[in-house]
């Protein structure tokens, strides 16, 4: 367990005026005829007055949306996976790392396209690298990609803006509205689980061997829930995200000047917190039977300047927190990491994405090799 690491002076908040990318990725011109591709290098159309945004990361990943039985996503990285042989004799191409991004609180997948970028750079640039050390790395380091989706009650799927706000901004309904959601988009990760390779792969060509979940603020605490709940995704990066619903109900509502019960938060929705919490589980126990963190590798990065989602509410959680056995002086576990960036608030850095990159290629895509 890593805490208070040395915060990179280099880290800043992304943002739309980003320099144009820097990526090493090179796209494939295959065209697939399931998905609709989407490129900011694309011919623009002469009706737009805006010009196409431009990434400093990841700029050429391919991108293609999908409907996923009514569900759309964007896939980042399709073009750019180790082309399947035409020979059943050949060589199988190597399996597949699918990372899955989830999104903040009044965003949008497309708002976040550039962290989705940025992880799927990230982790090439991680295994050509380790490439350029080990020769023979293509054999075991996984291809990857990162796939994003508008939340629920969010961009294309929304129903009620009023949803998104807060008891102050006149939503009395705030505590059930951002649980639904959170545990919504935690669902909806497992759905997406379920039926994307089939979508992806019906010729069944390649083989997902391992599913990734990271997630901003909203998404982090459905990243939690995630890992806490779906036992197919075992590497987890909650980015300023927490994974106990009391404590925020606790803090939030002295703050708002709410009652911590009906009709704010009526005792239906404390009895349901009370059941699938992250919080409420065995995290702290050394019986991988009855803890579902075990064996799971969780990066967690957070603001030491958050005034949003407090530490307070990670804190005690993440002192208990058992994903494996302790080793060595200090009986750290290496499935887990905690970093805190000092002088940051309730924002993901760069810095924060090339660590969440960086972790996912280790556990994920290089396995064994990077260790």
């Amino acid at each position: 367990m890593v805490f208070g690491i040395k915060n990179k002076k280099s880290a800043k908040k992304l943002s739309k005026q980003d320099a144009p990318q820097h990526s090493n990725g090179n796209a494939n011109a295959t065209a697939r005829h399931h998905g609709h591709q989407t490129n900011q290098h694309a011919d623009a159309d002469p009706g737009l007055t805006a010009a196409p945004p431009s990434f400093k990361y990841g700029g050429n990943v391919s991108k293609r949306q999908f409907d996923i039985a009514g569900l759309p996503v964007n896939v980042f990285g399709i073009d750019e996976l180790t082309p399947a042989p035409s020979r059943a004799s050949a060589p199988q191409p190597p399996q597949v790392c699918v990372v899955i991004h989830l999104h903040g609180r009044g965003g949008s997948a497309d708002n976040e396209e550039k962290i989705a970028r940025q992880l799927h750079d990230r982790i090439q640039r991680d295994k050509d690298a380790f490439q350029q050390q080990h020769p023979d790395a293509a054999a075991y380091q996984r291809d990857h990609l990162v796939v994003t989706f508008d939340a629920r009650n969010h961009g294309h799927r929304m129903t009620n803006q009023l949803g998104q706000q807060a008891w102050k901004q006149g939503n009395q309904n705030h505590a059930l509205d951002l649980y639904g959601m959170i545990v919504g988009g935690a669902r909806d990760t497992s759905f997406i689980v379920d039926l994307l390779a089939p979508y992806l792969f019906q010729h069944d060509e390649r083989t997902v061997a391992e599913w990734v979940v990271t997630g901003k603020s909203l998404g982090g605490h459905s990243t939690w829930h995630v890992l806490a709940n779906e036992p197919r995704i075992r590497i987890g990066v909650p980015f300023i995200g927490m994974p106990d619903y009391n404590r925020l109900l606790n803090s939030r509502t002295k703050t708002s000047f709410v009652t911590n019960g009906p009709p704010y938060v009526p005792g239906s929705l404390k009895s349901l917190i009370n059941q699938i919490d992250p919080s409420v589980v065995d995290h702290e126990s050394f019986d991988p039977a009855r803890n579902p963190f075990w064996g799971k590798k969780i990066c967690v990065l957070s603001g030491a300047e958050d005034r949003l989602v407090l530490w307070d509410w990670n804190e005690k959680f993440l002192k208990e927190l058992v994903v494996g056995e302790p080793s060595g002086p200090r009986g750290e576990m290496d499935g887990l990491k905690i970093h805190r960036y000092s002088g940051v608030g309730h924002e993901v850095t760069e810095s924060m994405v090339e660590e969440a990159g960086e972790w996912i290629w280790r556990w994920g895509v290089a396995g064994q090799a990077a260790r």
